[in-house]
């Protein structure tokens, strides 16, 4: 997949931190295996409001630490 954008995903560092996989995670969190592993990879074009909400949720964090704009 060619970099469209700048923008990624800090889902992959809370996923290592917290020790769980994929599949854990989507489940406790109520979304697909798929979604959890095309953000934690930055293989994402757009992203549902509520799997952000549902992440963040599950991991205790703020909404606003999901994702920055990496450096060019």
């Amino acid at each position: 997949m060619s970099e469209k954008h700048s923008i990624r995903c800090r889902l992959q560092e809370w996923i290592d931190e917290s020790g769980e996989n994929y599949s854990t995670i989507a489940e406790a969190a109520g979304i697909s295996v798929g979604a959890v592993r095309r953000l934690a990879k930055n293989q994402f074009d757009r992203v549902d409001c509520l799997t952000w909400q549902l992440i963040c949720d599950y991991f205790k964090k703020p909404l606003g630490d999901l994702f920055y704009r990496a450096e060019k």
